[in-house]
């Protein structure tokens, strides 16, 4: 599928007037009148042409104008033949209709329009002011009134009351769902909050943004991480609120040994976990800390960007998934381009991008990545088992070779409110190389339960001191630990 609509989607959220994609050229947004170039790679042309080709079926004439819709808006592009291959230059339409489906329509006007002849001039886009009496929310710096056309103004109006409620009470997520109440999450706990929010206004907000569709969204200062959906009943939108501050390592009561995994000056450091254990908060305190320690050139590659950082000893340079690079695997390949030290990788989510991982940190980079598994032999499980049978060996051997840490964190409720970190630390030493070399991850238990010396924390050691302290109730504890016996001796020893 082409990367050019997410391209597009961009210029709405940049709230630019016309954004310029040109084979073999970094796409330009053109905003108040000035170009900004994109921080990616320059178009490839099969990607130009493969978008291009369908809109201009049948026609002779250059340049044509035409109308391009889907989730994500309606556009109106100008196409146009250069000496290197094709020029789009496109600005954002009126909004598809509730439930159209996404298609490519002639444009009702054929004749360029005057800002196409003359792109050094743009028609400005018309601004919308927000009435008197009514709050105004900024959605990627657009102000919108009581009832907003566009996708992520639709969802600020929305979500702005319960947002704001959702930030007086500290929640992390805010749920709407058709018919129902407004829910947030507080220290994991979903709890209802006296907010309405109109069925209409919420179908048309799904409907402009796109099922299944993820958005960064900022309202009244809050940065948050959106997802629209439908379901059986209706429409729904869940919504993390994101903290400006990144925190730090203390500030998340993790152990100071995880401080050791910076150190590295290549190799991959893995960070697990199920959805909402904190992974991409270690991360950024990771990133952070390595800001602080040495000057470095820092590449993160985030889906969204989360907390943005502000550079003291090293170069950062955030980039979007959907935004900046269409995936995480063409994200590292870009990366490995640009001569960085550090990579950060929201996730490892498929073959190709664990490959290009793999291949990054054994090239002289530290790669510090996410993974969705329960603990380091797990997560060594899913790395080998994304390849063919036929590569695995290869993949232990490699996989052997270039990691250098997994942390592996639990958040847990609280006595007293709140959540507390319980966490894994698993160093690679040479008993944990050769049990990935030959595959015995069954014993790697026993490996970390025996290598305190090397610096392993089991998890359960983790838990009998939060145990210990009084901060997590022991059924909680119990019913995380994967060693009963060994929990029971660590908390006795602690006693």
């Amino acid at each position: 599928m082409s990367a050019i609509p997410g391209l597009l989607r961009v210029m709405a959220l940049r709230d630019a007037e016309a954004i310029i994609l040109e084979t073999g050229k970094v796409p330009t947004l053109r905003r108040r009148g000035a170009l900004e170039a994109l921080a990616m790679p320059a178009l490839e042309p099969k990607l130009v042409e493969d978008f291009v080709t369908p809109l201009v079926a049948g026609r002779d004439e250059w340049p044509a104008t035409v109308t391009f819709t889907d989730d994500g808006g309606s556009y109106q592009c100008t196409i146009d033949k250069t000496a290197a291959g094709l020029r789009i230059i496109a600005k954002k339409g009126k909004p598809p209709e509730a439930k159209a489906p996404a298609g490519l329509h002639p444009a009702a006007d054929d004749k360029p329009r005057s800002w196409w002849a003359k792109p050094t001039a743009p028609d400005a886009a018309p601004t919308v002011v927000a009435p008197s009496a009514q709050p105004t929310f900024v959605a990627q710096a657009t102000v919108v009134e009581a009832a907003p056309r566009d996708g992520l103004a639709r969802a600020a109006h929305v979500l702005a009351h319960a947002v704001s409620m959702a930030r007086e009470r500290g929640a992390s997520d805010v749920i709407i769902s058709t018919g129902q109440a407004v829910r947030v999450r507080v220290d994991g706990r979903v709890e209802t909050i006296d907010v309405h929010v109109d069925d209409q206004q919420l179908a048309a907000c799904v409907t402009a943004l796109g099922s299944n569709s993820d958005h960064s969204l900022e309202i009244e200062g809050v940065r948050l991480r959106v997802n629209a959906f439908d379901h059986l009943t209706g429409y729904g939108i869940a919504a993390r609120l994101i903290r400006e501050q990144v925190p730090t390592l203390d500030s998340l009561n993790l152990p100071p040994e995880i401080a050791n995994v910076i150190e590295h000056r290549d190799g991959l450091v893995l960070v697990c976990g199920s959805t909402g254990s904190g992974k991409s908060t270690t991360l950024a305190a990771l990133v952070d800390l390595v800001d602080q320690r040495r000057a470095a050139h820092i590449i993160t590659l985030e889906d969204p960007i989360e907390y943005k950082f502000q550079p003291r000893r090293s170069l950062i340079h955030q980039r979007e998934l959907g935004v900046h690079i269409p995936t995480f695997a063409a994200g590292l390949r870009a990366a490995l381009r640009e001569a960085p030290d550090v990579i950060l990788l929201g996730e490892m989510r498929d073959q190709e991008t664990i490959a290009t991982a793999l291949t990054a940190a054994e090239t002289g980079h530290l790669v510090l990545a996410t993974l969705h598994a329960p603990n380091a032999a797990g997560a060594n499980d899913r790395i080998i088992e994304a390849f063919p049978d036929g590569q695995q060996r290869q993949v232990r051997w490699q996989l052997a070779g270039v990691l250098r840490h997994v942390i592996t964190q639990y958040l847990l409720p609280r006595r007293d409110g709140g959540r507390a970190a319980a966490v894994e630390l698993v160093p690679m030493t040479p008993a944990v190389g050769n049990i990935i070399r030959k595959g015995d991850l069954h014993t790697l238990p026993t490996a970390i339960q025996s290598g305190r010396d090397a610096g392993m924390i089991p998890l359960e050691r983790s838990l009998a001191k939060l145990l210990d302290a009084g901060i997590v109730a022991p059924q909680v504890v119990k019913r995380v630990a994967a060693d009963q016996d060994l929990l029971a001796a660590l908390a006795n020893r602690l006693r």
